[in-house]
């Protein structure tokens, strides 16, 4: 798209004429005097007219604080008696924001180097005139600007169908255990919207709320006849194995993943939810929005990317600060790669970093060869954007070969690990991850379509920085022996692209291996501090 070409273009205002000019508007370069707009004791910026529709201007500034920024200058030239459209850039963070100068004076914010498929289709809806003039023209920027995003409304009715489904949880579940388990079946059915838009269920482009009247209609339960049938049965069984319910579902593709397994939680807490709790999340929630596998989207839709800002409403903000929980801004993500990998690919290249930045740009084979071995590791994975932005780096530079789809999932095979304390980040990074690969699957029919990767055993809860012993901050944490470490390897590389009965099997043999090698670091350890108190003795005989 032209637009966004020109967004990831910028890097001064005197690039901003070329943005008003796709946008389908005269632009101009020209500085505008000070007394135009300033008055006396109020802030001061150095204005250029960077373009106009008919008699309204364009006006840019730089500035550390876009949004505020425009917006103030915006509402200032109101308040003088002048309509225009303000845009503000922050040339470091690559941030830019647009104001129309109303008295409500809306605007937008976006990030230039990944402006994200909501933001970009407001700017989109700034392009061409109006048939009323500039101040129609005005009138339709304010409407499009003041818009509400689709991804907060999907939140805000997704916080609301999660907490009622918590709060209204059948059976003695703990306070604790709801709302992890109320998001598990959400994101199910979530996920199961992705593939649906794929074409990948049965065909239908309505599937699941046919399936769901169908339910009701007969006086079914929802929860027992339906989702769970299509989960367990359907989804989760090779299209050879289902049984004669499952078949009736017609062309389901087998997606594996892990996604589509019965979790420790539902074991633990064997309990449905009422009809009246599902009705409620497919008629307000799921039926309500459009949704696209892909990253930029349309304007109006749901897509992958808007996940990551959706589930980070899910904790709530005092306990996101209590628990020190903040998640990489999308800006951040690229600089964080840049420094992981530079330094790598420098040493090993033995060339400058400028040079290995070069040579990773454009796909140079030697930096291909070695970073199909390189392992990533979050600690802490949040909302999955570092591992998300790793798999479509990484990706890019594998096999020519193989299609866009192989080459993730080749990535998620050997590349990629994550660990997270808190259990729905780790579901959200398992479902960008599994969107990611979806998107781009050439696969037209359901039989055709190749199970997703287990990522259980790659994305994992737990806390990081647990460390009893104290052994990492002494730098000499104690390592399996490389026997067991390629063991444990190999068991993964399996246990990734295994399914049903032979993945419990690996699966136990994984956690034996596990065990074993957590058994070498505590005698490591041990030993370590028998070691420690000898020379404490010698020392004090001596």
């Amino acid at each position: 798209m032209d637009i966004e070409r020109s967004l990831r273009a910028i890097q001064s205002l005197s690039d901003l004429p070329h943005l008003v000019a796709t946008l389908g508007h005269q632009p101009l370069w020209e500085p505008v005097p000070e007394q135009a707009w300033n008055t006396r004791g109020t802030r001061a910026f150095k204005v250029s007219a960077v373009g106009q529709t008919g008699d309204l201007p364009w006006l840019a500034l730089e500035s550390s604080c876009p949004e505020r920024d425009a917006s103030m200058l915006a509402r200032r030239l109101f308040g003088r008696g002048r309509v225009a459209m303000v845009v503000a850039l922050d040339c470091e963070t690559r941030r830019l924001a647009v104001a129309v100068g109303f008295a409500r004076c809306p605007s937008v914010q976006l990030d230039l180097t990944n402006p994200g498929c909501e933001r970009l289709a407001t700017i989109v809806g700034l392009a061409g005139g109006s048939p009323g003039g500039p101040l129609a023209f005005a009138a339709r920027a304010a409407e499009t600007l003041s818009a509400e995003p689709i991804g907060r409304r999907f939140f805000r009715e997704f916080q609301a169908t999660l907490d009622r489904m918590a709060a209204s949880l059948r059976g003695a579940v703990p306070q604790d255990h709801r709302q992890p388990l109320v998001l598990l079946h959400l994101t199910r059915v979530l996920f199961l919207y992705f593939v649906q838009a794929k074409g990948w269920l049965a065909g239908r482009e309505r599937f699941l709320a046919e399936e769901v009247d169908r339910c009701l209609i007969r006086r079914r339960r929802i929860h027992r006849d339906l989702l769970r049938p299509l989960f367990f049965g359907t989804l989760n069984q090779p299209m050879s194995q289902r049984g004669r319910s499952a078949c009736k579902f017609g062309s389901i593709p087998f997606l594996n993943g892990g996604l589509f397994e019965p979790h420790a939680l539902e074991r633990r807490y064997p309990s449905d939810l009422s009809n009246e709790l599902w009705r409620d999340a497919f008629d307000h929630l799921f039926e309500r929005f459009h949704f696209t596998v892909s990253e930029k989207g349309t304007r109006g839709s749901v897509a992958p990317d808007m996940l990551g800002r959706v589930f980070e409403g899910v904790m709530e903000p005092e306990a996101r600060r209590v628990s020190g929980t903040f998640y990489t801004p999308a800006l951040l993500v690229e600089r964080l790669l840049d420094a992981a990998l530079l330094p790598l690919l420098s040493r090993s290249l033995r060339c400058s970093e400028s040079d290995a930045h070069s040579r990773l740009n454009d796909r140079d084979p030697s930096v291909a060869g070695l970073l199909e071995t390189v392992t990533l590791l979050d600690p802490a994975v949040g909302s999955g954007a570092f591992l998300l932005g790793a798999l479509e780096r990484l990706s890019a530079l594998g096999p020519a070969e193989l299609d866009s789809t192989a080459r993730k999932r080749r990535v998620l095979q050997q590349n990629l690990f994550g660990v997270d304390r808190n259990p729905a980040s780790v579901r959200l990074t398992e479902l960008r991850l599994w969107l990611a690969v979806i998107a781009d699957d050439p696969a037209e029919r359901a039989e055709n379509v190749h199970p997703l990767p287990n990522l259980d055993c790659l994305i994992r809860q737990g806390d990081s920085l647990f460390d009893p012993l104290g052994l990492a901050l002494a730098g000499d944490h104690p390592r399996p022996s490389r026997e067991l470490a390629a063991e444990l390897a190999g068991l993964r590389y399996e246990v990734v692209n295994a399914s049903g009965p032979h993945k419990r099997a690996l699966g136990r043999r994984l956690d034996a291996a596990e065990r074993r090698a957590l058994g070498h670091a505590l005698q490591a350890a041990e030993q370590k501090q028998i070691d420690a108190i000898a020379q404490c003795l010698q020392q004090a005989r001596t």
